[in-house]
């Protein structure tokens, strides 16, 4: 047999080729879909997050512009975005006001926080 019948006689892939192909494709897919899922949920937490850090940077710039003689301990819940403020003015002495702005909302891992602390001047 010579070379030019032997590749006449394979001109196509066998079907353990084409399964063995499908198999390959298969697993990068769900790799794919799983990395991207994962991604998914990480973006979303990240978002929260970030949420929450600028409700707390908010809460303290909206009680410093108010000026220490106005500025009061509080808390908000926020139903529609499952978050829960919690502010803390201390006074240390006369010209300065300690604000501790906590902000709490639940995950999939259990409740999440972010607290920022901050110092008015009087």
């Amino acid at each position: 047999m010579t070379a030019r019948e032997r590749t006449r006689r394979r001109r196509g892939l066998s079907i353990v080729e084409v399964l063995v192909a499908l198999v390959l494709l298969t697993v990068g897919l769900l790799g794919v879909a799983g990395a991207s899922a994962r991604a998914i949920r990480v973006s979303s937490a990240a978002a929260r997050e970030r949420r929450g850090a600028q409700r707390a940077a908010d809460r303290i710039a909206l009680i410093a512009s108010q000026g220490c003689t106005a500025a009061r301990s509080g808390m908000l819940a926020d139903s529609v975005a499952s978050m829960t403020e919690q502010w803390t003015v201390t006074r240390s002495a006369a010209t300065v006001a300690f604000v501790d702005a906590d902000v709490r909302w639940s995950a999939s891992g259990g409740t999440r926080s972010v607290t920022l602390r901050s110092a008015i001047l009087c």
